[in-house]
């Protein structure tokens, strides 16, 4: 048994843009459904079994793009969110993956983890620098609000 206590981290937003945040990963999300789409394609290439694993069956070209998709993924996830690792919990960083399965369970994985984050998305909690920006337009609001009112009055009378 081991004495290493998983301690999730907090999911936190690394930009207090919230939306510019989203929109990258629902792009990124789109992504990697139109490669699941494109992995349920992949017909068996040629491989040495003597000297290559079956995954290798899947093709080194489509081994190689899902691994840039992959990298690319975790890079935007690196700068943008922290705690993401949460992901494939039981290792140390994702995305460790056993990339000698196949892409067809690997993909799937990757688009679980993906669902599971954006749904944790919502209760990710926002850097300082966010909640400066929301007192500083709820300042400027209080600023505005006597003129607002006078304006309605000046229409009513």
């Amino acid at each position: 048994m081991s004495n290493k206590i998983n301690r999730r981290m907090p999911l936190v937003l690394k930009n207090s843009n919230k939306a510019q945040i989203t929109d990258a990963l629902n792009k990124l999300y789109m992504e990697w459904l139109e490669w699941s789409e494109q992995v349920k394609l992949i017909e068996d290439h040629p491989y040495d079994k003597n000297t290559h694993a079956g995954c290798y069956a899947d093709g080194e070209q489509n081994i190689q793009k899902h691994r840039i998709l992959r990298e690319k993924t975790l890079t935007f996830l690196n700068n943008n969110i922290q705690g993401h690792n949460f992901m494939s919990a039981q290792t140390s960083e994702w995305p460790s993956e056993y990339e000698l399965n196949r892409l067809a369970i690997r993909v799937p994985e990757r688009i679980h983890e993906l669902d599971i984050l954006k749904e944790s998305l919502q209760y990710a909690t926002a850097p300082d620098s966010f909640w400066k920006e929301q007192g500083k337009k709820f300042v400027a609001n209080l600023v505005d609000f006597p003129k607002a009112i006078l304006s309605i009055l000046k229409n009513w009378l």
